[in-house]
């Protein structure tokens, strides 16, 4: 017996099977881009899969495992060689038609995990227009975000939030093959462009810039600093708050239930 619904690892029989109980997919999002010297460049990708299946597992058998998007919005890292982006309207589009393609199938919830502040703006749209476009109840997270102790107490550099001590010891625990241990290096800083800008700012100003501009080598932070043990803290913290939200989530937006017309469409064929 699976547990956890992994659209990945399943046949369209699994599928069906599984769409009887599911009620919301969970779709990860990551990025190609690069993550300092001691990092590579599926970094995000990977930890948001990794976030997306403990969630998987916790959330057995309500939710389903989607398949992670490995691209995201990355123009700021494109200075560093092997870097890929993509467009806000092609990771936008991509959103959308996965969206589509599992609400076809009988799923009318949706979370998306994001592992890549620069897909946030992205997302942040796309979350209103799925609800009023396709009508169904969606939500999205930068899952790190929700694990406010843990970060407060183990990320203390003045510049964070890449390739640094808090992501290093995320990695380490969620994906300890994307680490490159002995290249571990503190981020070659140079300070943000204009004043008032990073740690404590909460957004209280948007200036775009690029990451060469901030940093030599590609991190932020301290990533000497992390461990394995510190970015368990990190994520169970986070994948508490997430699952106890998905639980009142989907509790409250018990409206549908997958038609057999979807569902079943199949269900006389043989296996």
């Amino acid at each position: 017996m699976p547990n956890a619904f992994i659209l990945s690892e399943m046949t369209w029989q699994d599928a069906r099977d599984a769409l009887k109980q599911v009620e919301l997919a969970i779709i990860p999002t990551g990025s190609f881009e690069q993550h300092g010297p001691h990092m590579t460049f599926e970094v995000d990708t990977a930890r948001a899969f990794g976030f997306g299946k403990l969630l998987a597992e916790r959330l057995y058998p309500r939710v389903l495992l989607a398949p992670t998007i490995p691209f995201g919005v990355s123009f700021h890292h494109l200075k560093f060689p092997g870097t890929i982006t993509l467009r806000h309207e092609t990771f936008m589009a991509l959103i959308y038609d996965l969206v589509t393609s599992l609400r076809e199938h009988g799923i009318e919830q949706f979370f998306l995990v994001n592992g890549h502040g620069g897909n946030k703006s992205s997302l942040d749209i796309m979350t209103v227009r799925l609800r009023h476009e396709l009508g169904v109840s969606v939500a999205s997270s930068s899952f790190t975000l929700l694990s406010t102790d843990a970060r407060k107490a183990y990320v203390k550099s003045e510049m964070t939030g890449h390739a640094c001590e808090g992501e290093t010891s995320q990695a380490m625990y969620l994906a300890p093959h994307v680490v490159k241990r002995k290249r571990i290096a503190r981020g070659a800083t140079k300070g943000y462009p204009y004043k008032f800008l990073g740690k404590g700012n909460n957004s209280s100003l948007v200036v775009p810039y690029t990451f060469d501009e901030i940093t030599d080598n590609g991190a932020l932070g301290d990533a000497m600093l992390a461990t394995e043990e510190r970015g368990k803290a990190i994520i169970d913290e986070a994948l508490n708050k997430a699952a106890e939200f998905l639980v009142d989530f989907m509790d409250k937006n018990k409206t549908h239930t997958p038609s057999p017309k979807r569902v079943g469409d199949l269900s006389g064929v043989q296996d």
